[in-house]
């Protein structure tokens, strides 16, 4: 683990998203839209979650993306880089799917929830601290709350939350961590 390490990758990715709030007047056309997609506007499937609903949704997924993006870019850059691409892949992949009837999506809470999952493998696999296990824990019980409900535990934008995306984030991480730990044991048979 590289602990001096500046976040490089970090910031500029919280600079360049709130860049795109501050400077594009009309978001509409980066939001993710599956119809869009489908018509080959595949840009989307990146930008929709880098752009945010109001103010208040901004700020949270970027100190969310600051300090998971950090915790995780000082073990590796490109393990951001891949938790950063699974994450986008698996929220994307749900909101293709026919179990998504969302018109438009927008941020980054879905992905978070990749890097959540990634950054409490590594301090586990680092300090085997049951407090780990606890923010585990704890962070399935709030997605689980939030699918129940239909309504976010710790935020209010002005769109409706979508708890189903924090679900898929989820899984990405389990699915990289998964995949980090049979190269793993490959590599050490």
């Amino acid at each position: 683990m590289k602990s001096r390490q500046i976040p490089i990758l970090t910031f500029t990715l919280v600079v360049l998203v709130i860049a795109l709030h501050a400077l594009v007047p009309d978001r509409t056309p980066l939001y993710f839209s599956a119809d869009a997609i489908a018509k080959g506007e595949s840009w989307r499937v990146v930008t929709g979650h880098l752009m945010h609903a109001d103010a208040s949704h901004l700020l949270w997924n970027c100190l969310g993306l600051a300090v998971l993006g950090a915790l995780i870019e000082r073990y590796s850059r490109i393990g951001l880089w891949a938790s950063l691409g699974i994450g986008i892949m698996a929220v994307s992949a749900l909101l293709m799917s026919p179990l998504s009837q969302l018109a438009y999506y927008c941020g980054l809470s879905g992905v978070l929830n990749t890097l959540l999952l990634v950054v409490l493998w590594l301090e586990w696999s680092r300090t085997r601290s049951w407090l780990v296990v606890a923010i585990a824990c704890g962070s399935i019980a709030k997605a689980a709350i939030e699918v129940t409900t239909g309504h976010s535990v710790l935020t209010h934008i002005s769109w409706p939350p979508y708890a189903w995306s924090h679900v898929a984030g989820l899984a990405g991480g389990a699915l990289l961590i998964g995949f980090l730990n049979v190269s793993k044991l490959q590599r050490s048979s």
